[in-house]
Formats: structure tokens, sequence, C-alpha cells
């Protein structure tokens, strides 16, 4: 595969205030922990990519940002989730599954120990459809014409460390009426199905894909990258029936051939411009708040992470969104807010 660059790169935006102290702290946390919120323990948050934004061609240039197909009843099959699950055992030596099948799903507990997911018979079985192959696209925003504010959140884990699922997030979401992105990691589905089909359903919420295990993707070579996208792409498309189109990097890291493989596999790669560093276990609700207030402008995308490891996210989230929108910024999903879904009447669409 020929590596690609980034198209339509901006140059980085000028004059910013000077950041605070306490601004600055959090950035070094970030900069210091690269895998942040997906690891043991509370850690602190993604870097901040180097690159700024990338242009997103017109929405009649690109396919649908999802395509969906009902989900069949009868037989569990032999699919990617059991294969995942008795690989991640094997890899853990855990020892054997039972011989009739996976357990049902086990409450995970700070050892660290492997939750066991119940197979339902409603996957379909199979891989996902494979996109069609498109130039690069490395987004931090979007329009900042346009008072339009993203709110993400990664779902993530490694195998040998699971993570939760912040039930509190998706209550303020839904009772804010607030549009948000779950960028969702393929091992942190493997555990979560449940989970993954409640954020699926909702019809506030859209899903991106996180890779499968949380690597940094600069140390893998381009099978193992092509790996940790399609095997989430696969999973998703089991358990809940739905294609994304869009990619987060783990912890914001990547390389050249990153983006191609990227690409190839027809998704945008999506990072941020605005942190809150909620996995920092000192932070604060009012600090997260603070930390949105001073950096949100037309076309932010905001990072926090929905697995339990963002510290007071939901506790935040109510006051953050009253003044998005007091500030008279409009709440989309980041498919709206790049273009390849429209805008809501409501945000001017």
């Amino acid at each position: 595969m020929n590596r690609m660059q980034p198209d339509g790169v901006f140059a980085a935006d000028a004059a910013r205030p000077a950041p605070s102290a306490i601004l600055v702290l959090s950035c070094v946390l970030l900069l210091a922990v690269s895998l942040a919120g997906c690891k043991t323990g509370p850690v602190a948050g993604s870097p901040r990519p180097a690159l700024t934004a990338s242009r997103v061609p017109p929405t009649s240039d690109v396919p649908p940002a999802s395509s969906t197909s009902g989900v069949p009843p009868g037989a569990a099959t032999r699919t990617a989730l059991q294969l995942a699950t008795q690989e991640a055992v094997a890899t853990l030596s855990v020892g054997p599954l039972a011989p009739s099948g996976l357990s049902p799903t086990a409450s995970l507990v700070s050892s660290g120990s492997l939750p066991s997911p119940t197979i339902t018979p409603t996957l379909l079985p199979g891989r996902a459809p494979r996109l069609p192959h498109q130039r690069v696209h490395f987004v931090t925003n979007g329009d900042r014409s346009q008072p339009l504010v993203a709110l993400t959140f990664d779902m993530c884990q490694t195998p040998a460390n699971p993570s939760e699922f912040d039930q509190g997030i998706f209550d303020a979401l839904v009772e804010a009426d607030a549009p948000a992105t779950f960028f969702l990691g393929g091992d942190w589905m493997r555990t979560h199905v449940a989970e993954t089909r409640l954020l699926a359903e909702e019809p506030l919420v859209e899903l991106g894909n996180h890779s499968w295990s949380h690597p940094d993707m600069r140390e893998l070579d381009e099978a193992h990258m092509t790996r940790e996208v399609l095997r989430t792409q696969d999973l998703m498309y089991q358990i809940t029936g739905r294609q994304t189109l869009l990619w987060r990097f783990p912890a914001g890291l990547y390389n050249d051939l990153a983006l191609s493989v990227v690409a190839f596999q027809g998704l945008y790669s999506i990072q941020w411009d605005v942190v809150t560093a909620d996995p920092v276990p000192d932070n604060t609700a009012e600090n997260i708040q603070r930390l949105v207030r001073e950096r949100v402008e037309n076309g932010s995308i905001i990072v926090m992470h929905g697995n339990g490891r963002g510290w007071h996210t939901a506790e935040a989230l109510p006051g953050m969104i009253e003044y998005l929108r007091d500030e008279g910024y409009c709440l989309v999903t980041v498919s709206q807010l790049i273009g390849l879904e429209p805008v809501p009447e409501a945000c001017g669409g």
C-alpha cells in the first residue's frame, strides 16, 4: 500500500490566550502518559496531536456515515466475539473455556480478571462489509465559521485490564438531549455487549472505531494495524448491525503508515482540539468545565472518557452542556460536524 499524506492540513490557529498554570499542568500530564484512560489505574489523558485539521470533502463525495441491517434470530454462530474471547483467554492463561460455551458475563474486579461475555444467539455472522478506499482525512475540528461542537467519549481497554461503562455519562446525555459520539474499542465491546447495544440503540449516539486493543499504532506493522481496524469493525457490525466511518487513534498517536491504513479501510481519522484531562485522578468537575470554557470554539471536538476512567466526567457534563448552549453552540455528532451527515434543523441545517 502506498503511503498517503493528509489532505488540506491547515496551519495552527494563532494568538491563543496564555494558558493557566493548572492547564499547563494538565497538558504535561497528558503528554507524560500516552495511553491514558485505557490502562490499569488512574492515569492522565492523551496528548494533543501535532496536526490541526483536515478539509473534509462535500457530503456527496463520500458514502453514508453508517449503514444498518436487522439482526436475525437463530442459533449462535462462531463469531468474532467468540474467537476473540477464546484468544484472550489463551493469551492471559486464565484457564480454558467451559465445554458448553462461554460463561455468563462476569463483574469487573480490581484484580483485572477477564470477564467472559455471554454469546447471544442474535449476533450477525461473518465480517462487516468492507468500505471503499479513500484518501487520508485527518480531522481535529470542524468548520470554524459554524457554532457547532461535538462531544466525544473514548471507550477503551486492554485485554489484560478491563474497564467499565459509565452509566452516569449516558444518563446525563439523554437527560440533556445532547448528541455525542462514542469511540468503542473492540476488546471493550467484547466484554460489554449489552452496553454496546444500549449505545447503538440510542438515537442521540453515534459510534466510532477506537482500535481493538488500544496499542500505540506507531509500533505496529501494516498487517497488525489493519487487524486492529478490521476486527473492531467486524465486532461492531456483528453486535449492532452497523458500520462506522469514524476512527480515533489510541492516545491520538499515529504515523504516516497508520494514517494510510485507516484511509485504505475507508475511515476518517478523528482527533480533537479540546482536552478535559478527565483521566487525571485529582481532577474535578469544576476543572473539566473550566478547561472546556477556555478552549472551546466553533467546530471544536471535545475528548472525554466513558469507560469508568473519566474522573468526574458525568458530574461535569450537565454544567458543560448548559454552558455550551448558553454561549450559542449547538451540539452535534462528529459525522454532522464534518459534513458526513446533515446538520439538524435546530442547528441551522
